[in-house]
C-alpha cells in the first residue's frame, strides 16, 4: 500500500487531496503547522481509511521535515508520494514588501519543497518509484501586480521542478508541478472584498485535488510535466 506525505493538509487544497488520496487506498501523513487543523483532517479521513498519520511540522524548518519523514517511515514503512502544497502569500508592492514577509514566503512556498525533496526522496530512490507533485501556480508562470515575493516563489517552484524531474528520471520517479488559478481558500479571504466579488469564478479545492490525484494515478502525466488547472 503506497503511502503519501501531504504537506498544507489541514486545509484547503491539501486537505481534500488528503481525503481524497485515503478514499484512494493510500496511507496518509496529515502535515501542518496547526494541530486543530490536523485533528480534523485525520479524523475525516479515518471515516473511509484506518492509515492515516497526523504529524505538526513548519516544513521550513530543516529539523521538523527530518522529523515528519522519521515518523512516517517508522508508521508505513517508506514514502511513495509526496506532494509539496503548503503555502502563503502577502498582497504587497514590492517597495512595501518587508525583507521578514519576503523571507518567510519563500522558506514556507519554496524552501519547504526543497527540504521536502531531499529528505523523502531516498526512499523513492532506493525502490524506483514514486511521485512528487509540487504545487505551484498560475503565478508560477506570469507575474502578478503586488504579489512579487508569491510569483518569485512560485518561479522558483517550477525550476524546482523541471530541474529534478532530470535528476529522478533514472529511477522510475516523477516529479511534476500543478499550477491552480485562482482557489476559493482561506488564503484568497485575506482580501475579503475581492474574494466575495470573484468567488463564483475560482476553482474549488476539490477540483484541485481531483487533478493532483489524477497526475498521480494516469500514466499519461509525464516525469517533468506542469499541468495548468
Amino acid at each position: 500500500m503506497a503511502t503519501a506525505i501531504v504537506t498544507g493538509s489541514g486545509r484547503g487544497i491539501g486537505r481534500e487531496t488528503a481525503v481524497l488520496l485515503a478514499k484512494h487506498g493510500v496511507n496518509v501523513v496529515v502535515c501542518s503547522r496547526t494541530q486543530d487543523e490536523i485533528d480534523d483532517t485525520v479524523e475525516a479521513i479515518k471515516k473511509t481509511h484506518a492509515g492515516v498519520l497526523g504529524v505538526r511540522c513548519d516544513v521550513s524548518v530543516s529539523t521538523q521535515v527530518d522529523r515528519l519523514v522519521k515518523k512516517t517511515v517508522e508508521k508505513f514503512g517508506g514514502v511513495d508520494i509526496l506532494i509539496n502544497n503548503a503555502g502563503i502569500f502577502t498582497v504587497k508592492k514590492l517597495a512595501d514588501t518587508t525583507e521578514k514577509e519576503w523571507d518567510e514566503i519563500l522558506a514556507v512556498n519554496l524552501k519547504s519543497a526543497f527540504l521536502c525533496c531531499k529528505t523523502a526522496l531516498p526512499y523513492m530512490l532506493r525502490n524506483n518509484a514514486g511521485t512528487i507533485i509540487n504545487v505551484s501556480s498560475g503565478a508560477g508562470k506570469a507575474g502578478f501586480d503586488s504579489l512579487s515575493a508569491y510569483c518569485a516563489s512560485k518561479f522558483g517552484m517550477m525550476g524546482l521542478t523541471e530541474s529534478l524531474a532530470w535528476e529522478v528520471a533514472s529511477h522510475s520517479v516523477r516529479a511534476m508541478a500543478i499550477c491552480p488559478g485562482e482557489v476559493a481558500t482561506r488564503m484568497q479571504e485575506s482580501d475579503p472584498e475581492y474574494y466575495k466579488e470573484n468567488i463564483d469564478t475560482m476553482l474549488k479545492p476539490e477540483q484541485v485535488a481531483a487533478k493532483i490525484v489524477d497526475m498521480i494515478f494516469d500514466g499519461k502525466y509525464r516525469n517533468g510535466q506542469s499541468v495548468d488547472i
